[in-house]
């Protein structure tokens, strides 16, 4: 073999220069490729928590597809995205509601899936998305849904609470009973349809035996009650503990607005006595016009699937 020459050196040096400069280059676009994934898996991430609020039960959640506003998710309780979330809360017990099962105290729906509303006023629309969810119907859309009450997203008032609360007021119960019978084909009875002296229960513990019946039958209770001076949700649970005493019952409701417990999983835990009492016996400033009602307002979602 022949030494390199002065000459052939020069001529191989160029090459290697060239050869190293692609290799460095392929290097740099894959690095550029590899981040650009990697951020874009947290870019995808990020929104995907937008969606899950609760990342402990992400599958437990109705996804939004119909937002009040149209195109503008970003309102009401699923605007906090679980900012409130503490997991390794010293007050507040994680509990997976979604998989709780009936037992000898406990009387509870499983597999509710929970909901958070995309506006402050739209608490009965998001309550009938998670109804007719459970009973396996196909649930309208929140926007679509809020429709039907009078509820404009695109009137003069914007996002002006107050005002859009005037198109439920005293009527709420009422309305939403008459469009769960006629829009939604569900069989249902209110607290319109009782005067306060003939309502199906009379005390703390009627009132949980009236609750207990009704879930062991697969029914879903829609309560109005003087949560943010006049909010809806449904019970889908009682536990009484097993004792005779109501003060140790407590009552499971899915909440369309669960900001405040360190967990927006969309269920809250109730004593039933304190719910019974804010209930029944508070007057709710949407009701000081009508006396008749000012008892506990109601609405019983008869399981379609028992017909």
């Amino acid at each position: 073999m022949e030494p390199l020459t002065g000459e052939n050196s020069q001529t191989k040096r160029p090459v290697i220069l060239y050869i190293i400069i692609v290799i460095l280059l392929i290097i740099i676009i894959i690095l550029s490729i590899l981040l650009g994934l990697k951020y874009g898996e947290k870019e995808d991430k990020k929104e995907e928590q937008k969606e899950i609020i609760n990342p402990i039960n992400k599958d437990h959640f109705i996804p939004v597809t119909d937002p009040f506003y149209k195109d503008d998710i970003e309102n009401g309780a699923f605007a906090y995205h679980g900012s409130g979330n503490h997991l390794d809360s010293e007050y507040f017990k994680i509990l997976d509601v979604y998989n709780m099962k009936p037992t000898k105290n406990r009387s509870i729906l499983t597999h509710f899936k929970t909901y958070q509303q995309t506006s402050e006023f739209t608490s009965p629309c998001s309550l009938i998305i998670t109804i007719m969810t459970y009973y396996g119907m196909e649930a309208p859309g929140e926007r679509n849904c809020s429709l039907l009450f009078g509820l404009d997203p695109e009137g003069d008032c914007e996002k002006d609470t107050y005002n859009r609360t005037g198109v439920f007021q005293k009527s709420t119960i009422p309305k939403v009973a008459y469009q769960l019978n006629t829009t939604y084909h569900l069989d249902v009875i209110s607290s319109a349809n009782y005067s306060e002296n003939d309502l199906p229960f009379k005390n703390e513990s009627t009132f949980g035996n009236w609750v207990k019946k009704n879930i062991d039958e697969g029914n879903i209770i829609l309560v109005m009650y003087n949560d943010w001076a006049g909010q809806l949700a449904v019970i889908i649970g009682i536990d009484d503990m097993g004792t005779e005493e109501t003060n140790d019952d407590v009552l499971i409701l899915a909440d369309v607005y669960d900001t405040t417990d360190h967990l927006q999983d969309g269920y809250t835990i109730w004593s039933l006595e304190k719910f019974y009492a804010l209930w029944q016996y508070t007057k709710i400033d949407f009701y000081k016009d009508d006396e008749s009602l000012n008892h506990g307002q109601f609405i019983v979602i008869k399981n379609p699937k028992k017909e």
